[in-house]
């Protein structure tokens, strides 16, 4: 089907979902608070902040982003001056155009010319406050905040923060809306697993930054690229989906998720594929895929009647019926259900249970309840996407999402 001739234009209609509205749990986040080191800021925690608090203790907004802290800034190594340097050349020296960093300094108010008296100098000084700390009693509280600090990772559509025991994965797009799947951001997700995998981290916790968990896949992105070469593009589409989903199906530790808002989709597809999954009271979950012009996706055709019978399934898969998140935790889709209010904090106190577990314990559980599961998981990976390859690669298909599209820019 040729866009330019049929005169349909595709445009982006503004979601009625807000995903940036600040409401209560982990959605409370924004991503400038998640990622400040991008304005330029220094982020520090207080010691009475990092300090951990009473189970019973009800959070505030930013009062988990000040528990878990943030990567500190590390400044670039001095540049290298050859020959003596004076003092009036070290004044001109700045570190990220900020002033003059703390060496230089020091080289200015010293006049030293030579750079290796310098260091001495500084060494010196910063041994001897070494030295007058240990006479301190040390604050068991800087602990959990210095060791968050320093594990955290930065993405471009993800935030990943390695926390005591387990790493935490929030959804946080800047690629597209509503935290969307895209291949960029699938591609960042199976990287944050894979590195969660071979490191110390028990378990894993999935939840997502906003008032939305996951709208899907992200359909302005693939049909920008099908109306390019639509059987070359819609391949390497279920070929990255195949591999999102595969990356769910072989991962050995227990993932744990957090649903703060909508699952639409493949987002709520992956729910079965995981070991827990903790609701807010407001998230609701909706597979509407005839609506979308396209087949089931992420092993869905065989979890979902597995974990809610047939009946149930197919009302999803084929009507699109939208569950609320009492109902998805009626028919098992859900473990349990939390207030808002109190959402992150009940999340965190069981996932800190979870991660004060043995590790093999944890691994050898999960392998055992999933033993005869993954061949069967990963053939039915297999089979829908090459019905999707199929559909995506057909007229059909891309008229079926066309309709969709100007459905969605009447309704707006």
């Amino acid at each position: 089907m040729d866009l330019a001739k049929s005169g349909i234009k595709i445009l982006v209609p503004k979601s009625p979902i807000k995903s940036r509205t600040a409401v209560d749990g982990f959605q409370s986040e924004s991503p400038e608070k998640l990622d400040p080191l991008e304005q330029g800021q220094e982020d520090t925690v207080a010691p009475e902040v990092a300090a951990e608090k009473p189970v019973g203790a009800l959070l505030g907004p930013g009062a988990e982003r000040a528990r878990m802290g943030s990567r500190p800034r590390i400044h670039p190594l001095v540049p290298q001056v050859p020959g003596p340097v004076t003092a009036a050349m070290a004044t001109g020296l700045t570190v990220n155009g900020k002033g003059t960093s703390p060496f230089m300094d020091a080289l200015t108010a010293n006049g030293t010319t030579n750079i290796q008296t310098s260091v001495t100098g500084v060494t010196a000084g910063k041994r001897k406050f070494i030295d007058d700390r240990r006479d301190q009693p040390f604050d068991k509280r800087l602990r959990f905040s210095v060791r968050q600090t320093e594990s955290a990772y930065r993405y471009r559509d993800i935030v990943v923060r390695k926390q005591d025991g387990f790493t935490h994965i929030l959804l946080s797009t800047k690629s597209s809306e509503n935290n969307s799947l895209n291949p960029e951001v699938m591609k960042e997700v199976q990287s944050a697993l894979t590195t969660a995998a071979a490191d110390d981290s028990k378990l894993v916790l999935l939840s997502a930054v906003g008032s939305v968990f996951c709208c899907g896949l992200d359909f302005i992105y693939f049909i920008r690229r099908l109306t390019d070469d639509r059987k070359r593009e819609s391949t390497k589409m279920a070929e990255a989906i195949r591999n999102f989903v595969n990356t769910f199906i072989q991962f050995k530790k227990p993932i744990i998720v957090a649903v703060n808002g909508p699952a639409i989709g493949l987002g709520a597809s992956i729910l079965p594929l995981c070991d827990v999954v903790w609701a807010n009271e407001k998230a609701w979950f909706q597979t509407p895929y005839t609506t979308f012009g396209q087949s089931p996706d992420g092993c869905s055709t065989v979890m979902f009647p597995k974990i809610m019978g047939g009946a149930s399934a197919n009302e999803m898969l084929l009507s699109g019926r939208k569950l609320t998140a009492q109902e998805a935790c009626g028919k098992g889709l859900v473990s349990q259900v939390f207030w808002p209010g109190t959402f992150t904090q009940e999340v965190m106190v069981r996932i800190k249970e979870l991660a004060s577990c043995n590790p093999v314990v944890l691994e050898e559980s999960k392998a055992l309840v999933r033993c005869n599961m993954r061949m069967e998981l990963e053939q039915a990976n297999e089979r829908e996407c090459e019905v999707l390859k199929k559909i995506w690669g057909s007229a059909q298909g891309m008229d079926s999402m066309l309709k969709y599209l100007q459905r969605k820019i009447d309704e707006f």
